[in-house]
């Protein structure tokens, strides 16, 4: 396997182990174990250690969601429609992989207390999925873009949280048909 394939590995089972069982629930050795790779990979691609891997990991899984949200309101012929693909789309995923993993930036907010770097993650790919959701409301001509992006977004994050606590995709299932809701309202 190739450096940059040993890193790639890493951080997709980084991502997933930290999606599952949070940050501080994750040591690095269970990493390594799950990635079947010794150390001195680990600290090869990730100086900086959990923290580092962390951060990737997390970065790794935002640029997945954020790509997904720009492919449902692409398919999109209104903002709300976008969001129920959203929905849809984040409702399919869980119901394929029988089981609903956290979302990646809620993984690693319990350690911004002792690690402010993940903090610092966090805002930012909060602040990309925003800033996209942002963009499609202006590309729809909502009235005020800004507002419906927040809007939409902390609804997608609350179900995500109740989708996880219920290991479900129920909750994306109700917030599809709420805006749903407001299309045909």
């Amino acid at each position: 396997m190739s450096s940059s394939e040993n890193r790639d590995k890493l951080i997709r089972i980084a991502s997933r182990l930290f999606r599952s069982k949070g940050y501080n629930g994750v040591g690095l050795k269970e990493i390594l174990v799950a990635a079947e790779l010794p150390k001195g990979s680990l600290y090869y691609h990730f100086p900086g250690g959990k923290v580092e891997l962390a951060d990737a990991a997390t970065r790794w899984a935002g640029d997945w969601v954020a790509r997904m949200l720009g492919q449902c309101f692409d398919a999109a012929t209104s903002f709300e429609e976008g969001g129920v693909k959203a929905c849809e789309a984040l409702a399919v995923a869980a119901d394929h992989h029988n089981s609903v993993p956290a979302c990646p930036v809620v993984s690693i907010l319990q350690a911004a207390p002792s690690e402010p770097a993940l903090r610092k993650t966090a805002e930012e790919i909060y602040d990309t999925w925003t800033a996209g959701l942002v963009g499609q409301a202006e590309r729809f001509g909502v009235g005020d873009a800004q507002q419906a992006a927040l809007s939409l977004h902390m609804r997608l994050q609350g179900a995500w949280i109740i989708a996880y606590a219920q290991q479900s995709g129920a909750p994306f299932h109700h917030l599809a048909a709420e805006l749903r809701e407001g299309i045909t309202g």
